[in-house]
């Protein structure tokens, strides 16, 4: 009883309940929140709050770069590259969709500072820049090669090209013969959410006729697809930690990026085998969606609930690959999925709030103490939240149905 309660009273103070605005994003977290319907109705709005809320965690910062996350225990942390290289596509969708300068100008600001970071070997760092401006990572790294592809691509700007092609030369450098990414990566054990790694090297080879950084990606396809249950549609190793390796868990934010590197690559590349890979997994996740109306945040190998708080990144992340598979297939069980995976991540959303940074941020966890990013905020979240939304837009656009 006395460890809970200890337990209780770091929570508390923690959440440093005294801080403009955290009692009341902490009440939201465990009122009622109203009907997840009317939750459902406000796309636009919701939007239009994580975008500003996106806006306060570049401008907490003086380098260009996205701060990681708010987190209640201390506010901003510092930039991120990984994160800040993949907003990049999002803060160009914005600017197209509601023709605001604005967000073409961040995408520049962050740009510069991913510039400024780069190795001489080609590689970006892991981490936040206060943890980290050393060490490579193909992950990160690969992130970033993502923002890079398409600023070149919009921009025609020559030094995020060379940069790309440079950071495209070292990933496929580090890779190893059966496919796989070991050398830098966490433990220095292979894992299959790498495929959200190698999707942006097919990405990239696509985009300038790079014919090794494309085989380098089907490479790794193939290495992904090999440790696929055929019997659930389970990817083994697609967790972050040995525990889950073993254990054949991970959380909802890592199946996605597995599920999704597949499928992005297999678009790619024209493999059916990959296609047809990544939609029985997707399958199997929306099954437990319906059934438990609610994501689990972890889940396990027959995809059983592990853990109950949801992820709420995964959330979003399997909302924009059911829409793809919508937009592939023509299957809308698909795209109504992700239309509640959003309703539910939307219903954990506090759009208003005098802190900046909680107001239309979207937590790592539902609720916020849950064990994914517990107590904060994290840039990721709000990013892919933003990309389903829009993507739910266009789906229903080309439908014939106004969003």
């Amino acid at each position: 009883m006395l460890s809970a309660l200890k337990t209780v009273a770091r929570d508390v103070l923690d959440c440093r309940l005294w801080v403009s605005g955290h009692g009341a994003y902490l009440l939201h977290q465990v009122s009622g929140r109203g009907s997840i319907d009317e939750a459902g109705a406000h796309d636009d709005a919701a939007m239009r709050a994580a975008a500003r809320w996106l806006a306060a965690a570049q401008d907490s910062q003086n380098d260009g770069g996205f701060s990681g996350r708010y987190k209640l225990a201390r506010g901003w942390s510092s930039s991120y590259p990984e994160t800040t290289g993949y907003i990049i596509p999002t803060l160009l969708k914005l600017a197209d969709l509601w023709d605001e300068p604005e967000w073409h100008d961040r995408a520049a600001r962050a740009i510069d500072f991913l510039l400024g970071l780069q190795l001489p070997d080609g590689a970006f760092p892991g981490g936040e820049v206060l943890e980290n401006r050393t060490s490579p990572s193909p992950f990160n790294s690969a992130q970033i090669l993502h923002g890079l592809t398409h600023w070149a691509r919009s921009t025609g700007d020559t030094r995020a090209q060379t940069a790309a092609a440079r950071c495209a030369a070292w990933l496929m450098s580090v890779q190893d013969e059966d496919g796989a990414f070991r050398r830098h990566f966490y433990l220095d054990v292979a894992a299959t959410y790498a495929a959200h790694l190698s999707c942006w090297l097919a990405e990239y080879g696509e985009a300038f006729g790079d014919s090794a950084a494309l085989a380098s990606a089907e490479r790794h396809l193939d290495w992904v697809l090999a440790q696929q249950d055929r019997a659930t549609g389970w990817f083994d190793l697609a967790g972050f930690t040995d525990d889950q390796h073993s254990g054949r868990t991970a959380y909802t934010h890592t199946i996605a990026y597995t599920v999704a590197g597949v499928l992005t690559s297999s678009l790619i590349l024209k493999r059916e085998d990959g296609i047809a890979a990544a939609r029985q997994a997707s399958e199997g996740i929306m099954r437990r969606l319906e059934l438990s109306r609610w994501l689990p945040g972890v889940l396990d190998w027959r995809w059983r609930e592990v853990e109950h708080p949801q992820c709420l990144t995964g959330n979003a992340q399997m909302a924009l690959i059911w829409f793809a598979l919508t937009r592939h297939e023509g299957d809308w069980r698909f795209a109504n999925a992700g239309f509640k995976a959003l309703d539910l991540v939307k219903h954990a959303q506090l759009r208003d709030n005098v802190n900046p940074g909680l107001a239309g941020g979207i937590g790592g966890s539902d609720p916020v103490w849950g064990s994914y990013i517990p107590k904060a905020l994290p840039n990721w979240a709000a990013k892919y939240f933003i990309d389903a939304l829009i993507e739910k837009r266009a789906l229903l656009q080309a439908a014939g149905t106004p969003p």
